[in-house]
């Protein structure tokens, strides 16, 4: 629901929290909310169904992309491909009373390419079960960045 279910921090806490983990700090302050939702883009039926061609369309209608480690965000089998939106951010009031900007949820985008077996066929014969599965640590690291300062206060690429 976005609501915290224990006490408002003092800004002082939240910053200290922040220091260790800005993660952390994000659950202090936003609870049980929704971080992200991922938008499988080779699921799409349109011609942006491509991660980078939907990069495009995503920033020719204004929204800014994590750069963390490159828009495009590759698992070394090249075949799960990622990108993010930098999080939305709203003002926060501290239990102390100080008001603060602070990060609140953001998108991923994701394209699961063919296995190599299945690479020959075509467009409309692959299923989900003929794609790359699983999770990739390195680009999730990188899309957790999201929500981070730098990412926040960052100037349009």
């Amino acid at each position: 629901s976005g609501e915290l279910t224990w006490e408002k921090p003092i800004y002082s806490d939240f910053q200290a929290l922040s220091r260790e983990s800005e993660y952390a700090a994000w659950t202090l302050v936003n609870g049980y909310a929704l971080n992200h939702a991922t938008v499988s883009t080779h699921r799409l039926e349109s011609d942006i169904r491509s991660i980078s061609k939907f990069n495009k369309f995503v920033e020719d209608n204004g929204f800014k992309l994590n750069t963390e480690g490159g828009i495009l965000k590759v698992s070394p089998d090249g075949l799960l491909q990622q990108s993010s939106t930098v999080a939305d951010s709203s003002l926060f009031t501290f239990a102390d009373g100080i008001t603060e900007s602070i990060p609140r949820s953001y998108i991923e985008f994701a394209e699961r390419l063919p296995l190599p077996q299945f690479k020959d066929l075509q467009d409309k014969e692959v299923k989900e079960h003929h794609r790359r599965d699983g999770f990739e640590v390195g680009n999730a690291d990188k899309i957790f960045e999201s929500t981070s300062r730098d990412q926040l206060t960052r100037r349009s690429a």
